[in-house]
């Protein structure tokens, strides 16, 4: 799937512009972003509930505004404003095998035996984590390629939530045509089984990180300078984390021997490595303050 200059407007107002981003095969993406920055109204955009009001989203070249067919590749439900309330589980298998031609029913059935469902009970009366279990039940056997997931865990205590990764993991390593994108604030979680994250920042995607080179590439200082203040040098080339006295926090997203000579030349008294976290990215890129009130780019 790519995307390609997305933007959408609501009531007059633009929620999201040149939204550019590709999902790949065999991947797990994670969308990351603060509350109110148009996460779910990317997932609604790309799942047909909201028309595009510029750009297009393809799926192996065909667009989905023409190929409609194109979308039953597409799973997604919408947590705040779905149907499935209404409905017996026997009900809402009915609807999901017919919008999904390759829905996988032996799978469907074993999944609900296995986690004690029954097809005659009501889904607006299992609990919280029991509906984000099932919902996940769902996408998997839909055998759709593209599972767009908006906060799967959250609600979910901790049996339920590790049911549900092991689901997606297993759905992913049998499945070589299938991409995941979750969009959730348990970052925590999150990076534990995501390959890219996605940060959506000012109505557009700002960063696109692989994990694996973030890790490689990437370095969380702690710094200690004689002088107050931060030297010029790391205020161009970090974000910051946090100050406090003359303790500064940083983050260097491209870490390299020559940078880590340049900042042992200003004689820190002291320098040290500190685990990085998905969260810290979270903390470094989508605050809004400047460096005064502690808080940006360094």
């Amino acid at each position: 799937m790519k995307v390609n200059n997305l933007q959408k407007t609501i009531d007059g107002q633009a929620i999201l512009e040149e939204i550019n981003f590709s999902l790949n095969p065999q991947e797990i993406v994670g969308l990351v972003g603060r509350n109110g920055s148009g996460k779910t109204t990317l997932f609604r955009t790309l799942a047909g509930h909201y028309l595009l009001d510029g750009g297009e989203v393809t799926i192996a070249g065909m667009d989905l505004a023409k190929a409609v067919e194109q979308k039953t590749q597409l799973f997604y439900i919408d947590e705040l404003d779905n149907f499935l309330k209404y409905y017996s589980l026997k009900k809402i298998n009915e609807f999901y095998r017919l919008a999904y031609p390759k829905f996988d029913q032996d799978r469907y059935l074993a999944l609900l035996k296995e986690n004690e469902f029954h097809q005659r009970m009501s889904y607006r009366r299992l609990s919280k984590g029991m509906q984000g279990l099932y919902q996940m039940i769902l996408a998997i056997s839909s055998e759709a390629n593209y599972l767009l997931l908006d906060e799967p865990f959250d609600g979910l205590d901790v049996i339920v939530r590790k049911k549900v990764i092991a689901l997606l993991l297993d759905h992913l390593a049998t499945h070589e045509n299938c991409s995941i994108m979750i969009a959730s604030h348990n970052l925590v979680e999150l990076e534990g089984i995501i390959d890219r994250v996605l940060l959506l920042k000012g109505k557009s995607i700002v960063k696109d990180y692989s994990l694996e080179q973030m890790r490689e590439h990437a370095r969380k200082l702690q710094l200690v300078f004689r002088r107050k203040g931060v030297p010029a040098f790391v205020k161009e080339q970090a974000k910051l984390l946090s100050i406090q006295g003359r303790v500064v926090t940083v983050i260097f997203e491209e870490y390299t021997p020559e940078l880590a000579d340049q900042l042992k030349a200003l004689e820190p008294v002291v320098m040290e490595e500190l685990p990085l976290s998905l969260e810290d990215l979270f903390e470094a890129n989508l605050r809004q303050e400047k460096m005064g009130s502690q808080g940006g780019k360094v």
